[in-house]
């Protein structure tokens, strides 16, 4: 049986197609407006640090490190690890039917799939990982205040202020993931409509995780 080839946007409905045009033009000029100036080691290092195969062993180990009496072991942490294995099916799921090729225009070479739908381009899963722990994050706000008051040492390292904190880590973690987003499109991994949508999706797959957990989440 031969390899099956992805979906061809000639068959697609004229507004359909005059979007996807729309989209690979803004795409194009994004990336190489960017190309000359972003450098492609962090490109890379971003690509990596969002990547199913390092963020998911990472927070498991966090997840067992971190003691039990902890609010950050379940209401953080637990619904890292859950969004993480939700995201990769949901997102998954999506490639396998959407089926839309990469970008053209840049090199996949170097760039690994952690499953075979991974050759896809939309949605982007880096985009809704990091959005969905970004967001997991600010809705944990609560709890990560409630474990500061807990270590002396990072009680004394950040003067008691632990609000002040607090907000910066969620402004630093929001930086990190809106960063994340625009390179997928700087290195030509995806299209803008791609990372637009797969922010989306984990910003969702957030709030499912929350609920599904019920946890009481003051936004």
């Amino acid at each position: 049986m031969g390899h099956q080839q992805p979906k061809s946007t000639t068959a697609a409905p004229p507004l359909l197609r005059r979007i996807h045009s729309i989209d690979n033009t803004i795409s194009l000029y994004i990336h190489t407006l960017t190309s000359p100036i972003a450098p492609r080691t962090l490109l890379r290092l971003l690509e990596l640090f969002a990547d199913f195969r390092f963020f998911f062993p990472v927070t498991l180990s966090l997840f067992f490190a971190t003691p039990s009496s902890s609010p950050l072991r379940f209401h953080l942490l637990l619904s890292l690890l859950l969004c993480s294995l939700l995201d990769l099916v949901f997102i998954g799921l999506i490639k396998f039917l959407v089926r839309r090729s990469r970008p053209s225009y840049s090199s996949h070479a170097e760039y690994n799939a952690v499953v075979p739908v991974d050759k896809f381009s939309f949605p982007s899963g880096h985009s809704s990982r990091v959005c969905f722990v970004a967001s997991i994050v600010s809705l944990s706000r609560p709890w990560i205040l409630a474990d500061l008051d807990r270590p002396r040492v990072i009680h004394r390292w950040i003067a008691g202020n632990e609000v002040l904190a607090v907000d910066v880590l969620i402004a630093v973690v929001w930086s990190w993931a809106i960063t994340t987003v625009i390179s997928r499109v700087a290195l030509g991994r995806h299209y803008v409509l791609d990372v637009f949508f797969g922010s989306c999706f984990g910003v969702l797959e957030a709030l499912f995780t929350l609920r599904f957990l019920q946890f009481q989440v003051f936004v």
